[in-house]
């Protein structure tokens, strides 16, 4: 499937010179302090995208300008503020396509923004935008920095990171809400039109608020579903309810309301309600509505609604394309370590739940953090093979350029630290590597963190008799009876094959059930001789290189030991990440 392979980014926002990002069709976890550039890879790619939807060419290029104090079209410009006025910006973007070849899409004032009438009808990044979404933390402030005396208004949450990737078939609803919105009819003159043509306009615009309505009831619908499961145990907790209380009026439009300074005017006659059910007895439902719910709901509460009415937003647009990225900009920022720990789950789908695979597998995921240890929370519960890591800084000096180096893996280093003939460091990564794996597949994310002390040795024995019991369990599981009777199981002892009190359905169920047990046993006997082996040999490699690593000792530490403990420490994470 098509995926971002690289980008560049050059004198635009943070990025003095060229930055390049590998992401080799990866999923990428950045981490950096502020202002080290994590924010303007964001804003790179969200502009870069939204050029494919942009109506005309100088609503992308007044990005890529020069400020002149004196020209107000230069006032939006993006441009790095210590690129000199003959340096050009630009953002660059390389696609690997489904054939396995390379494209290269790039915006700046000279080449034209990614609509497809500019790229020989290639729709690849308007597709790209219809399908992804952005979010970051000013997403959650919206949902809970009103005053006590005033009630949630959504109105600017919608507008600015909702409306906007919605779709309805090449349109996204917030321009489909500007260009029915933006003006009056009127005469030729400029005065406004009257009697049948009025009153056409004012029953389309009725029209677009009960749209705009039956569209926040879908958005409540899943995000009520997806709370109940995936929050609070499929229990009736609480319900998010979005109203569309102070709707599109004519005098409103008469007046303007798009203009360059309307946007405070559009927060004070539009309003979309937050209010927030409560059940308060799960034996016999009893729900009271929270018309203020920031006053009594603490933060942790607060940021699920917010992500359960995002994700809403999102399951409520039909994903016609595999194309799509899913950025989070620093969106937990707020939350203590357990409720990081619940939305990472979510995020990551760590449990394989299929209604999470449904709504984030197929995503192209770049998470953007400025705190530490949540990117190492995040680090440790993916894997390399799917995820390209960076780690951003910049200095106090606000004249430099932030640094951006890719963060290696542990096996990465150990690689590097072989080569060097660093050998100690070596063996020290492969055993932060090995308790890592163990510790995720014994106690899985919740616990994984927790900083129990526990002996290798002991783990190793642990996840051995760990992949027996998860092997009978999946055994049990992967045997389909059928729905046949006990008396007809009991056939499969005997020549089934030829029983003529069998009908010929029954006889193809029985030999399905045949043809599954002996694959299923031969792939386990197979598996299970190579997870002891593996896990025999990982306890050698522990007695022999960790340890002696780890400690002062006088067993030396030979190359080509080394190399076969690499080896084995990523057979171990192939049959841990089976199992």
């Amino acid at each position: 499937m098509k995926r971002i392979q690289e980008i560049r980014i050059k004198h635009f926002k943070a990025f003095q010179n060229e930055e390049k990002f590998n992401f080799r069709g990866k999923n990428v976890l950045a981490y950096g302090n502020n202002g080290s550039g994590k924010s303007s890879l964001f804003w790179a790619l969200y502009t870069f995208l939204q050029s494919s939807i942009k109506p005309n060419d100088d609503e992308v290029k007044k990005y890529f300008v020069n400020f002149l104090e004196s020209d107000t079209k230069t006032h939006q410009t993006l441009k790095n503020i210590f690129a000199n006025n003959v340096d050009v910006p630009h953002i660059e973007v390389v696609v690997k396509e489904d054939n396995g070849n390379s494209k290269t899409y790039k915006i700046d004032t000279s080449n034209p923004p990614t609509r497809p009438e500019n790229n020989g009808n290639d729709t690849s990044i308007q597709e790209l935008n219809l399908a992804s979404d952005f979010i970051n933390y000013k997403l959650l402030q919206g949902f809970y920095r009103s005053s006590h005396k005033h009630e949630i208004n959504l109105w600017p949450v919608f507008e600015r990171d909702i409306f906007p990737f919605l779709t309805e078939g090449t349109k996204n609803y917030m321009d489909i809400i500007k260009e029915k919105t933006k003006d009056i009819p009127k005469r030729a003159n400029g005065s406004a039109r009257s009697g049948r043509v009025k009153s056409d306009f004012e029953t389309s615009i009725n029209e677009l608020n009960t749209t705009i309505q039956t569209l926040l009831d879908g958005v409540s619908s899943i995000a009520n579903d997806f709370m109940k499961k995936h929050f609070y145990e499929n229990k009736d907790v609480l319900k998010v309810k979005l109203e569309f209380t102070e709707k599109f009026k004519y005098s409103d439009i008469k007046k303007g309301l798009w203009g360059p300074k309307d946007q405070n005017k559009r927060t004070d006659i539009l309003k979309i309600k937050l209010s927030i059910e409560i059940n308060k007895d799960q034996e016999n439902p009893n729900w009271e509505t929270l018309h203020r719910p920031q006053s009594f709901l603490n933060e942790a509460q607060l940021t699920r609604i917010a992500i359960g009415v995002r994700i809403g937003a999102l399951r409520s647009r039909v994903q016609g394309t595999t194309f799509k990225i899913l950025v989070l900009d620093d969106m937990l920022i707020s939350l203590d370590m357990s409720n990081r720990l619940d939305m990472v789950r979510v995020l990551l789908n760590t449990e394989s739940d299929p209604d999470l695979e449904n709504i984030f597998g197929g995503f192209q995921k770049i998470i953007l953090t400025h705190d530490l240890g949540f990117y190492e929370l995040v680090k440790r519960h993916t894997f390399p093979d799917d995820w390209e890591y960076f780690k951003f800084h910049s200095s106090d000096l606000v004249n430099e350029a932030p640094v951006i180096r890719n963060d290696r893996s542990r096996i990465e280093k150990a690689q590097a630290f072989l080569a060097d003939g660093e050998y100690d460091a070596c063996g020290n990564e492969l055993r932060k590597e090995t308790e890592a794996l163990l510790d995720k597949y014994l106690k899985g994310l919740n616990l994984a963190s927790t900083g129990e002390f526990e002996p290798l040795m002991n783990k190793l024995n642990r996840a051995l008799k760990q992949i027996t019991e998860d092997k009978r369990r999946s055994f049990e599981r992967a045997i389909s009876t059928r729905g046949l009777p006990k008396a007809t199981l009991e056939k499969l002892n005997s020549d089934f094959e030829n029983d003529g009190t069998l009908q010929p359905a029954d006889i193809g169920k029985l030999r399905g059930i045949r043809t599954q047990y002996t694959n299923y046993l031969v792939e386990q006997l197979e598996l299970n001789d190579h997870s002891e082996r593996i896990l025999d040999e990982t306890k050698d490699i522990l007695r022999r290189i960790m340890n002696p690593a780890s400690h002062a000792s006088l067993v030396p530490l030979y190359e080509a030991e080394l190399k076969k403990a690499i080896e084995g420490v990523n057979e171990l994470k192939v049959i841990l990440e089976r199992s």
